[in-house]
């Protein structure tokens, strides 16, 4: 029995395989990163100022 896929195939398929596990430990550590930034912050400025003060969400902001 034939195998399902030749091995130029097979090569490019591990590739975007490893690539897209790449990019998915990069987000990841970079959102852990900037959550830790966050935090920090927040806790520096003290508790009487909340998180959504300090960062806002955009897409909440209304405009003019």
């Amino acid at each position: 029995m034939a195998a399902p896929f030749n091995k130029n195939t097979r090569k490019i398929l591990v590739a975007a395989g490893l690539t897209l596990t790449a990019i998915l430990i990069y987000q990841l550590v970079r959102k852990k990163k900037d959550h830790k930034r966050k935090r920090t912050v927040v806790s520096n400025e003290g508790y009487e100022t909340a998180e959504d003060i300090l960062f806002p969400k955009k897409k909440f902001m209304r405009l003019g």
